[in-house]
């Protein structure tokens, strides 16, 4: 009977200790980098929300380089309905530019940003205008006559920015909340208009991703989906890729370009080249320097998907790698990606999207495009 209880009181220890173990596993983040016990379909937290961006984790590895970690901003977004995603001009581009600049310099979370440039694109379509509804002036159609300031004040676009902000950081838990909800209560519209923020969290992500610097990127990928009841579908379907169909402007179709990859795999002579690897699987030749020039075209050309973990098979997903050139791999379906240089240098492997980002790369996803290319051929090495 002793041993008996002994041996009970061992093991409620023990399972004591596992509970505090997988705990403090789920809320560090082990490492300080997602996997698949944290997928609860929230935004992750950001440091505080209010004293800057926060430890970006453990730092990534890339081509074996490890790279500076504090340089590592992440703007986690879980985007709620359909997304806009409109071709900004350049003097809305740079409005955009101004509002994350602002928040830059308040020390703000990245998040504050996509917040306060959603809310723009829906006041005023990121137009610094002299006139709205009633009194309503500038980027965010502020009214002089509810006290946020003079005409001259609000046509401002640092200051609008500023008293933006002012706002925001008063409503609790504003990090974690969902946009549409924080960006209500800041602007306080008519009830049947405070969902219509929801609507511009990618398009703004990924204009704060580009304002923000290099090393910004728009979400975390954890390897497992935010919608639950999509996976359950997807699942008892046996089909785990949303069905989108993408329309190529090269020569090469989606399933031409995925059929091209497979084909490749193995392949070597592709040592950072991850650019021309996924144009040239669409039969074109190289048209990006880099893969962050890649992404930026797709930002600035309306055609970025920010943060959006579930790409269809023939998209092409970026990351940031802590260097200049970034990196791009083609998505064949299922979870898996063909790209250079991942298990072996200059080589074309497949593999799944996790050992990118929590392999010994260890990349930070920044979102997927679609494939537009010049439409004509080039010298195809696939």
């Amino acid at each position: 009977m002793v041993k008996k209880a002994v041996a009970a009181v061992a093991a409620f220890i023990c399972a004591v200790v596992c509970v505090l173990v997988a705990v403090s596993l789920l809320i560090g983040g082990g490492a300080g980098e997602a996997n698949a016990t944290t997928c609860t379909g929230k935004l992750t937290p950001v440091g505080d929300g209010t004293n800057g961006p926060g430890d970006g984790g453990a730092a990534p590895e890339f081509e074996g380089a490890s790279q500076n970690k504090t340089s590592q901003v992440r703007i986690p977004l879980t985007p709620q309905g359909k997304q806009e995603l409109p071709r900004w001009s350049a003097a809305q581009v740079r409005n955009a530019a101004s509002i994350t600049n602002v928040a830059r310099t308040r020390n703000l979370a990245p998040r504050a940003a996509v917040i306060a440039v959603a809310t723009a694109m829906q006041e005023s379509s990121l137009n610094n205008i002299s006139g709205g509804h009633a009194d309503s002036v500038g980027l965010f159609q502020q009214r002089p006559s509810q006290g946020w300031g003079t005409v001259p004040q609000l046509t401002d676009p640092v200051y609008a920015s500023k008293k933006f902000y002012d706002s925001l950081v008063k409503i609790p838990d504003w990090q974690t909340k969902p946009l549409t909800k924080v960006a209500a209560g800041v602007q306080r519209p008519a009830e049947e208009l405070r969902g219509e923020y929801a609507k511009w969290e990618q398009s703004a992500g990924s204009l704060v991703a580009e304002a923000w610097g290099d090393h910004a990127v728009t979400s975390e990928f954890t390897g497992c989906e935010n919608d639950t009841s999509a996976t359950s579908q997807t699942a008892a379907s046996g089909v785990v890729d949303p069905v989108t169909k993408l329309k190529s402007k090269a020569p090469r179709s989606p399933t031409q370009a995925i059929q091209a990859a497979r084909k490749a795999n193995g392949m070597s002579g592709w040592y950072r080249q991850c650019e021309l690897f996924v144009e040239q699987a669409y039969g074109t030749r190289a048209v990006h320097a880099t893969a962050n020039a890649g992404w930026q075209a797709a930002v600035a050309g309306g055609y970025a998907h920010a943060g959006d973990s579930r790409p269809p098979p023939g998209a092409l997903l970026y990351y940031d790698t802590g260097e200049y050139a970034g990196h791009v791999a083609l998505y064949l379906g299922r979870d898996q990606v063909a790209s250079n240089d991942v298990m072996t240098n200059g080589q074309i492997s497949i593999v799944s999207r996790r050992e990118l980002t929590d392999g010994r790369w260890r990349l930070r996803y920044r979102g997927w495009a679609e494939p537009r290319f010049p439409a004509h051929p080039g010298l195809n090495r696939i």
